[in-house]
């Protein structure tokens, strides 16, 4: 067992202890990072936008941090001396470098199988991304998941996160209360969101934000793993 693993399968016990047989009847998940393997390839495209506009490259733990954000929230912080005049062209730039990647970009190990028996299963599965409409729908559309997921939010169509507004809307459009529904995500700021809609959050230490930021949000749940989060969902659902 690795650093990682040790630290999350620690939080993970003593966090989720207190409602070890709680079951779920939707779950929604983050997209980047969670389900989809491609935090390294955002912030390779999100330095890659810096070195073109000659901008200060932040360390790829400060590209990191943002991942989950709406891309205008994330520029704020990523790089606050980028004039309002120049959004657009680091925006264009980001696209460009992320568009090269696309193709590289798989889910993780098993992820495919976890959706489809959930799915099977009669559990509502839904998505709540800070990626684009556009960008969501390519993605889901050429991994073939089109008819897994019965809602879908994006940062285009919500506050972003960590506002709960996106969680929100998927409650209301799927007719959930928030006791029954589980938030799975790489970020705090899944967790934050999930916290502000009264929603359970299993935090996964495999994405973007490093095991001890993500126990410093103190999640319902925390795992460092695939499988682990895989085997956790499994056990709470159906």
């Amino acid at each position: 067992m690795n650093a990682l693993d040790s630290v999350t399968t620690s939080a993970a016990t003593r966090i989720a202890g207190s409602a070890p047989d709680k079951h779920y009847r939707a779950v929604i998940f983050d997209w980047d990072g969670t389900l989809l393997d491609s935090t390294y390839h955002i912030v390779e495209a999100l330095l890659g936008a810096c070195r073109d506009l000659d901008l200060r490259e932040p360390s790829r733990e400060e590209a990191g941090w943002v991942i989950g954000l709406s891309l205008q929230a994330a520029l704020y912080r990523l790089v606050p001396d980028l004039g309002a005049d120049r959004v657009d062209a680091f925006v264009e730039r980001y696209r460009v470098h992320f568009m090269a990647l696309q193709h590289e970009m798989r889910l993780f190990e098993g992820q495919a199988g976890l959706l489809h028996d959930l799915s099977a299963g009669g559990v509502v599965l839904g998505v709540a991304t800070g990626k684009s409409r556009r960008g969501l729908d390519a993605s889901i559309e050429q991994l073939g998941l089109r008819d897994l997921f019965r809602a879908t939010r994006t940062a285009d169509e919500a506050r972003g996160k960590p506002d709960p507004d996106m969680l929100l809307q998927l409650l209301a459009e799927l007719d959930l209360v928030p006791d029954t529904v589980l938030m799975v995500g790489d970020t705090t700021h899944d967790v934050l969101m999930a916290q502000a809609a009264g929603v359970d959050s299993l935090a996964v230490g495999y994405g973007a934000h490093a095991p001890s930021l993500l126990e410093s949000a103190r999640p319902t749940a925390l795992v460092g793993t695939v499988p682990d989060m895989q085997a956790w969902i499994r056990a709470r659902t159906g």
